[in-house]
């Protein structure tokens, strides 16, 4: 912070025994020490709040994020609930032979017994 090398010290410490005196100087050098000691602890006290704080914040942008984040899925989530109720409709895309597919291979599972498509009535041999 400051640039105060040793010539600068010795020089204030001159200056001092002879502006205080050689009987107060010791004294007058442990008070200046006492409240340079306390400055720092403050300084270094504010520092550490201030780096909780940053961090809370940050901790804080993070979670505000995440529930951005849940909240768009939840919206699109609701939206596709909305567009395509369960069981009432086919798959996009889907052809009426994989409809009939899908349908033979639900039945063949709850039934016993087993339906062929026409795809499989064209694949038996004859």
């Amino acid at each position: 912070m400051f640039d105060i090398g040793f010539w600068e010290i010795a020089l204030i410490g001159v200056i001092a025994l002879i502006v205080i005196g050689p009987e107060k100087l010791p004294s007058v050098a442990r008070n200046v020490g006492a409240w340079v000691g306390k400055g720092k602890r403050l300084i270094s006290s504010v520092q550490m709040d201030i780096n909780r704080e940053i961090s809370k914040a940050d901790e804080l942008k993070r979670l505000l994020e995440e529930q951005k984040n849940i909240v768009e899925k939840h919206e699109i989530l609701e939206e596709l609930k909305k567009e395509i109720p369960l069981g009432s409709q086919p798959v996009i895309g889907a052809t009426d032979a994989d409809s009939q597919t899908n349908k033979a291979a639900i039945t063949s599972d709850t039934n016993t017994t087993t339906e062929t498509t026409p795809d499989q009535q064209n694949e038996q041999p004859k």
